[in-house]
């Protein structure tokens, strides 16, 4: 493992102590990152995982490109329902390949602690895809077993992924059941090692409607929940395609929008030196209804990655994805790599490479 922490690597490039954008909620994009701001390094970048392969041979392919492309972090599933399928019945197996694969690559890791297992699901909801975990107490066991485990490895925890939504939160966003995860979990984690970094789970760009919350309310309603305390980082996916990151957009989500109200109920309660973690970003390229062409991929992920490194607030940025799970699918998302499911690489490999400049 690389010996440089999680939070210090991304923090070279994400933030600087002279940079005093505390007092504005967005930063004004610029040609390039200056003296006195974020300094750009392709090395201060982390990629999801989410096409890490069981397979040795793959796996150990896919984590030798990451770090030879000079990337130097993972972002890293933890599923509950793989590592305890039964109640106190442990497979350790592919999570442990995997965290071993990236971290012998000299990979930093920030790990997911997420999913919810059958038997910790109300029977009601279990024909929902991601269902929400029926007991915050078990969860936080599971959070505090894994943070144990892979304690030397990983040392930064995200609780839960897009809790934010009905689609990852099921049936609907709940804040009565994932303020006591997050809480217990904190502790948990923290009563292991003090210094492991605890984040919110990353929020998916969306609406309030009956199902979700914007990422912006979901925030107020953490804080309003007396969440504060129980976090070291805000994380989010700023997601904008087909739009700029940087630019204002007339979408009903935007992102753009959404990180400047976060950082205001930051500042209001007190965090303004807390950070804001943007542990997915990304464009898909392909032929689905929201994707781009690999060209205009290219274009969109260097535009987000300079804008949001100029924030001095930046606590990490992790691209989604490394590589295609499946190159040509209409599903968007499953087209969202740097290279494609053959590992060719595409455009915004490279334009993300130049962009990050040497370290």
């Amino acid at each position: 493992m690389a010996s440089i922490g999680l939070t210090s690597l991304l923090l070279t490039a994400c933030s600087s102590a002279d940079h005093a954008a505390d007092e504005e909620v967005a930063p004004t994009p610029t040609a390039a990152a200056t003296a006195d701001g974020c300094q750009p390094s392709v090395g201060h970048l982390g990629l999801t995982a989410v096409t890490a392969s069981d397979s040795k041979g793959l796996l150990t392919k896919q984590s030798s490109l990451i770090s030879q492309y000079g990337f130097g972090a993972v972002r890293l599933t933890i599923h509950w329902p793989v590592i305890e399928p039964y109640p106190g019945v442990y497979d350790w197996v592919s999570t442990d390949a995997q965290v071993e694969a990236f971290s012998d690559a000299g990979l930093d890791i920030l790990g997911v602690a997420t999913w919810a297992p059958w038997w910790d699901v109300d029977p009601a909801n279990r024909n929902v895809m991601h269902p929400k975990p029926s007991d915050p107490q078990k969860f936080s066991e599971f959070a505090k077993l894994a943070a144990n485990r892979y304690k030397d490895r990983i040392r930064t925890w995200e609780i839960w992924n897009e809790p934010n939504t009905g689609a990852t939160f099921g049936p609907g966003v709940d804040l009565q059941t994932y303020v006591p995860m997050l809480k217990q979990s904190y502790e948990k984690i923290k009563s292991i090692d003090p210094s492991i970094e605890v984040l919110t789970g990353g929020t998916s760009p969306t609406i309030d409607n009956e199902t979700d919350l914007s990422p912006a309310s979901f925030v107020k309603g953490l804080y309003a929940a007396g969440a504060g305390p129980f976090f070291d980082a805000i994380a989010m996916h700023p997601y904008s395609a087909p739009d700029r990151l940087s630019e204002a957009s007339a979408q009903s989500y935007s992102s753009n929008t959404a990180i400047a109200r976060i950082r205001e109920t930051m500042v209001v309660n007190g965090d303004r030196d807390k950070k804001i973690w943007f542990t997915e970003f990304g464009a898909a390229s392909g032929t689905g209804p929201e994707s781009v062409s690999e060209d205009k991929q290219a274009e969109l992920l260097v535009d987000g990655i300079d804008y949001l490194r100029r924030m001095s607030y930046c606590g990490g940025i992790f691209l989604f994805d490394f590589r295609d799970y499946d190159t040509g699918n209409a599903v968007d998302e499953l087209n969202a790599g740097l290279v494609r499911s053959d590992f060719s690489p595409k455009p915004a490999l490279d334009a993300v490479i130049q962009a990050g400049g040497s370290n």
